[in-house]
């Protein structure tokens, strides 16, 4: 989690001791001092008579019974909070929970932490004074032009005048936050438009029938999905959210009217789905014929480039809000054999990851080893990591 000027406050509480526990190891681990766990709402409000939190984690059922009473005080004080309960949401639980960001117990406790980042940095209207019913994914204030990264990525295809500044700024704004291992799309969906993931990470997959999945691509902040995909009657592959993302969903009469009418997005928007195309070419050659520990390395040296390049990314490190089985279904390698090459190429000196960030301690070496060529990323000058 980036630092601030002051500790962020989470107000955690969960009446299942175990997971109590998990979620506070991990909330501190990444900075936030823990208010709690407490077991029950009355106890819980009290504490909250007593301190301001920065956000909450609450179970919608407490060992006394429905937290709504507590859901309604976070309201009221405009506290955001995110619910991280074995229940799913739906419009039949209390109004108090409506429109808060909802995790399904028992979610990984770096999946919470990931969303309480999302609420701290991101600024959710979860929270809401008034508690009228808010819809089901709260909606994440506009970025400005210097740190959309939608801007930037379209900006390194093509020189864009300020009046296509302000459409792009338009169009990505009302950014919704979506829980990490959330289908956007699945295969087999009659299209809707066109996704575009503002922060966070998604994947384009495939899956088979013993459950087993391919991730043959990453979204990162940026990253749209297959511009012409209102061609298609049916979608042939699934989009999930990897780690908490802010994405927003371009109706196709949008996108439309961008080519139609703004012809140096209309270039960039085609560059970018030609550089799509070169970079699943340079998976595929990824899994075919390189090694374990080089198809890792090869990853991140390409993170590097495509962060950095949107300005996400700090010297030769970035966060990488992903798990070890999504290497692993990324790199067509076990989640044993994913563990051991990072140990190598910890072991080597190359890089270190900790947390949900990865540091690359010699780019030049990790580079040379995984035979990175930035050229299939069409970036330029920007691709010179």
């Amino acid at each position: 989690m980036q630092e601030m000027a002051q500790q962020p406050v989470a107000l955690l509480a969960e009446a299942d001791s175990f997971v109590s526990l998990d979620l506070s190891d991990a909330l501190q681990a990444a900075g936030y001092r823990v208010l709690g766990p407490f077991a029950t709402t009355r106890e819980t409000l009290a504490a909250l008579s007593q301190n301001s939190p920065t956000l909450a984690i609450i179970d919608i059922t407490l060992r006394d019974g429905s937290s709504a009473t507590l859901a309604e005080e976070l309201r009221r004080r405009s506290v955001p909070f995110l619910v991280h309960s074995a229940c799913r949401q739906d419009t039949s639980h209390p109004v108090s929970f409506q429109g808060a960001p909802w995790l399904i117990k028992p979610a990984l406790a770096r999946d919470v932490v990931a969303l309480c980042d999302e609420l701290f940095l991101g600024g959710s209207n979860a929270a809401r004074a008034d508690g009228e019913r808010a819809s089901s994914l709260p909606v994440v204030e506009q970025a400005g032009s210097v740190s959309n990264p939608f801007v930037r990525k379209l900006e390194g295809f093509a020189a864009l005048s300020e009046a296509d500044r302000v459409v792009l700024e338009q169009v990505s704004a009302n950014a919704r936050i979506v829980p990490p291992q959330t289908s956007l799309v699945h295969e087999g969906d009659r299209p809707d438009g066109v996704l575009l993931v503002m922060e966070g990470f998604a994947g384009r997959l495939k899956h088979r029938a013993n459950g087993h999945r391919q991730i043959m691509a990453y979204l990162v902040p940026g990253d749209m999905g297959d511009l012409d995909v209102a061609l298609l009657s049916r979608m042939d592959h699934t989009i999930t959210t990897l780690s908490a993302c802010k994405v927003v969903r371009i109706a196709p009469e949008t996108v439309a009217a961008l080519v139609q009418h703004h012809s140096q997005i209309a270039r960039a928007l085609r560059m970018a789905t030609l550089v799509d195309e070169a970079t699943l070419r340079e998976w595929l050659m990824n899994v075919g014929c390189r090694s374990a520990v080089e198809r890792i390395a090869h990853l991140f040296c390409e993170l590097l480039v495509r962060l950095g390049a949107v300005g996400l990314a700090q010297g030769n490190s970035y966060d990488l809000p992903i798990t070890q089985l999504d290497i692993a279904d990324t790199t067509g390698l076990s989640n044993v054999h994913v563990n051991r090459s990072l140990q190598e190429l910890r072991r080597q000196g190359l890089i270190e990851l900790g947390g949900r960030r990865l540091t690359i301690l010699n780019l030049p070496r990790l580079r040379t080893l995984a035979e990175f060529k930035a050229n299939y990323l069409h970036l330029g000058d920007r691709s010179a990591a």
